[in-house]
């Protein structure tokens, strides 16, 4: 039974990739806390033998005149027997017996497991808040009947994508490999998954180009913002240090290269690569980009701009169902309103 228990702790440790001596000390603590509430002993101690696998537990009897405690106490007499070394107020030790052990056996499994657990949970904290805002690559372990969709992670730490983190129309199966945006590391204990990730969140297309744009990570280019309609558009607005350069060309790479790995990777999401002005009407014009503006007014107080442009132009500015005009607002911080030049 003992032996089974470190078995048990053994292989969940290598399992989970869980700093062992911690496990070790937390099942300690958790054996001791099992045997306090089922056996009727003052003070116990536990011990994991790592050599032989074995759960040594010992209580302690205090040398006394007179025992009015028969659990906790032994007298000077009885004690001579045991330990004449022994003298008044020392304690002794004896060891629980395996039939005792039987006693707290069925309150000690959950107790060690929920050990397990806090040790994992501890493990997940410590291993992840560092990379929070990072891009992780996962496998697909399972797609659940409600749609969320379960990631293994390096010391197969499970998180779930769920929906409203999902690419409209993005289909995984098992195995697939899968990067995502880790947005957040949860400390409670009572949560499905410690790890909330995101195939949706604007951080995860800008961390995209910083991987596969090397004059991004090298900090030539800079990326000012990004905007979404994850699966559908997006666009993301940069700028270069150096004006030998371009951090336009930088971004698509050549043939379209760079800019189509992170297209394939977001299932297909098209990818306007906007040049960031300082100058807001040149900027806005950027944003609108394929239309062609003819003049625009900016309401600071309002944080509006009115643009205006030809009526053949107007489709395109404002484009499918609004999507090129609300991405070019998120992207510059304005809302802004198309007009027809009539």
């Amino acid at each position: 039974m003992k032996e089974n228990l470190f078995e048990i702790i053994k292989d969940f440790s290598k399992e989970k990739g869980l700093d062992h001596e911690v496990v070790i000390k937390l099942v300690e603590e958790s054996l001791i806390q099992a045997a306090q509430r089922k056996l009727p002993y003052n003070e116990i101690e536990g011990q994991i033998d790592e050599k032989t696998g074995k759960i040594n537990l010992s209580h302690f009897k205090e040398v006394v005149e007179i025992v009015e405690d028969s659990n906790n106490e032994i007298s000077v007499e009885d004690v001579e027997q045991i330990d004449p070394n022994a003298g008044l107020g020392d304690e002794v030790e004896y060891e629980i017996s395996d039939r005792e052990f039987l006693r707290i056996a069925h309150s000690t499994r959950p107790i060690i497991f929920g050990s397990l657990k806090e040790a994992e949970r501890q493990m997940v904290v410590s291993t992840f808040t560092d990379k929070i805002g990072e891009v992780l690559t996962g496998n697909v372990i399972r797609v659940e009947p409600n749609g969320r969709i379960a990631f293994s992670f390096q010391n197969k730490v499970e998180a779930y994508l769920f929906r409203r983190e999902q690419i409209y129309g993005e289909n995984f199966t098992f195995g697939d490999h899968v990067r995502v945006l880790l947005l957040d590391v949860n400390d409670n204990p009572h949560k499905d998954s410690q790890l909330t990730i995101s195939r949706t969140h604007p951080g995860l297309l800008i961390k995209m180009f910083e991987m596969e744009v090397p004059e991004i990570f090298d900090g030539i280019v800079k990326i000012v913002n990004a905007a979404r309609e994850p699966g559908r558009r997006a666009k993301i607005s940069v700028y270069s240090t150096d004006e030998d350069v371009d951090p336009v060309g930088s971004c698509v790479g050549m043939r379209g290269s760079r800019v189509q790995t992170i297209v394939n990777d977001l299932n297909g999401e098209k990818i306007d690569i906007v040049r960031w002005s300082e100058d807001i009407d040149q900027y806005t014009c950027n944003a609108l980009a394929p239309a062609e503006i003819e003049s625009l007014e900016i309401d600071e107080e309002a944080n509006q701009i009115d643009v205006i442009v030809a009526q053949n132009q107007l489709s395109l500015a404002i484009g499918h169902k609004g999507q090129n005009v609300r991405l070019a607002s998120k992207l510059i911080g304005y809302k802004i309103n198309i007009v027809a030049n009539e």
